[in-house]
C-alpha cells in the first residue's frame, strides 16, 4: 500500500516516537495494571451520550418482538457495513500518552478489505482481495520511511515498527493474555465487522438500540443513535483451558459513524487515549491487492 502522507522534521520525529509508544504500550508488561482494570477515559460519555435504560442485562429479552427487531436491526447495520466495499483512508490520529500526557501526532493510511459474504457482491475490481477479510495501516516516518505497520488478514496479523526494529506477528492461536495492550483484536473487529458476533441482547430505548454481542473471548456492548452516533465497549476476558476466567482489558470506541469520521478510542489497561480524524475516503478504486499480502511474504519474494 503506497501513502503520499509523509512526515519530515519535527513532525517525524513525533510520529516515531508515537510509533515506540503503542509498541512498548503492547510489549512491556509493566504498562498494564496486574490485575483487572474496568473503565477508561470515554466509559462515562460513553454511558452519557448513548444511554442504557436500567436493565438487568442477565434477564431474558424482552419478548419475541423485541428479539426479532434486534435481528433485524443487526442485519440492517451488517448489510451497511458490507456495503462500503473495499476502500482506503487517509488520517490523522493523535495519541494521548498516559504517563506524560504529551500529545503525539501522525497521519497515515488503512486500507481495508472486509470479509466476503454470502449473498453480497463484490464490488467491481474487488474480487482479488482477501475472502477472509484484510487491514493494512501504515504510518509513515521521516523521508517517507515506514514507522508503523499492522498487516491482518483472517486470523493472522504482524505489527511492526521497523525504525526500532521491532516486530509482533500472532494467529488464532496466540494466547489472549500475550496480547494484552494491542489492540489489534479491536482493530479487526471495528475496521472490518463491527456488527460482527453472536446476538446475546437487544434494547431500543430513548433513541438507541443497543446490541450484546459474543466475540471469541470478548462481550461486546454495541449502541447507536438515531443520530447515527455509534459507541462500543469491549470486555475482552482470558478463557486458557483450566484458568480461572479473568478480565483482560476493557476498550471504548465512539464514532461519528460508520465509514469516514472521527474516532475516539481508549484502551483501560494502559490509559491510552487516541482521537482518528479521517480526512478522505477513497471507495471508487480498491486497494492494490498486494497491500493485503504478508509482508515478510512479500519480502522472500512470495505472493501469499
Amino acid at each position: 500500500m503506497t501513502t503520499p502522507l509523509a512526515a519530515p522534521g519535527r513532525r517525524g520525529r513525533r510520529l516515531v516516537r508515537a510509533a515506540g509508544l503503542v509498541l512498548s504500550l503492547a510489549c512491556a508488561t509493566a504498562c498494564a495494571a496486574p490485575g483487572a482494570r474496568r473503565g477508561g477515559a470515554l466509559d462515562a460519555e460513553f454511558a452519557r451520550i448513548l444511554p442504557r435504560s436500567p436493565v438487568d442485562a442477565s434477564a431474558a429479552p424482552g419478548g419475541a418482538g423485541a428479539w426479532r427487531d434486534g435481528r433485524r436491526r443487526l442485519a440492517a447495520l451488517r448489510h451497511e457495513v458490507e456495503g462500503a466495499g473495499p476502500r482506503t483512508l487517509r488520517v490523522r490520529l493523535a495519541l494521548l500518552e498516559p504517563y506524560t500526557r504529551r500529545l503525539l501526532e501522525a497521519r497515515g493510511a488503512i486500507a481495508i478489505a472486509p470479509p466476503a459474504t454470502r449473498g453480497h457482491a463484490r464490488t467491481a475490481g474487488a474480487a482479488s482481495l482477501a475472502p477472509e477479510g484484510a487491514l493494512r495501516m501504515i504510518l509513515l516516518g521521516p523521508g517517507g520511511t515506514t514507522a508503523l505497520d499492522l498487516w491482518a488478514r483472517g486470523d493472522r496479523f504482524r505489527f511492526a515498527v521497523p525504525a526500532l526494529d521491532l516486530l509482533k506477528r500472532g494467529d488464532a492461536s496466540t494466547p489472549r493474555a500475550s496480547l494484552r495492550g494491542l489492540p489489534v483484536d479491536f482493530l479487526r473487529w471495528w475496521m472490518l465487522r463491527p456488527a460482527a458476533g453472536t446476538l446475546l441482547w437487544y434494547e431500543r430505548s430513548r433513541g438507541t438500540d443497543t446490541f450484546v454481542l459474543r466475540d471469541g473471548d470478548a462481550v461486546i456492548d454495541l449502541r447507536i443513535n438515531d443520530r447515527g452516533l455509534l459507541g462500543a465497549r469491549r470486555t475482552t476476558w482470558s478463557t486458557a483451558d483450566g484458568a480461572r476466567r479473568r478480565l483482560l482489558d476493557e476498550e471504548v470506541v465512539i464514532a461519528e459513524g460508520l465509514g469516514c469520521g472521527n474516532v475516539r478510542y481508549a484502551q483501560a489497561s494502559t490509559g491510552l487515549l487516541v482521537t482518528v480524524i479521517c480526512e478522505a475516503e477513497e471507495r471508487d478504486r480498491a486497494p492494490d491487492p498486494r497491500a493485503f499480502v504478508d509482508p515478510d511474504a512479500l519480502q522472500a519474494g512470495g505472493d501469499s
